[in-house]
């Protein structure tokens, strides 16, 4: 199975790499090839993509609303 990491600058691991073949949110097993990311602000482990978004949300809204505040006025890089 291969793990395509939400954040592109990552490499694909393999399950064996990441320790786990189960979304820590959902419980599902991984597909053949999956999305997956972390949350930036819990330790929950691996979880498909769009868990990560629920979880985030529900849990951590304080927390983005406080990240998204502290970045408002900062320049974007050319790519952005």
């Amino acid at each position: 199975m291969t793990l395509l990491w939400r954040d592109q600058w990552l490499k694909p691991l393999t399950d064996g790499d990441a320790g786990t073949d189960r979304c820590a949110l959902c419980g599902k097993k991984f597909g053949r090839i999956e999305f997956v990311t972390a949350c930036d602000f819990c330790g929950i482990g691996v979880m498909h993509d769009q868990c990560a978004n629920r979880h985030i949300l529900a849990k951590h809204r304080k927390e983005v609303d406080a990240k998204i505040a502290s970045h408002r006025d900062k320049p974007l890089h050319d790519f952005q």
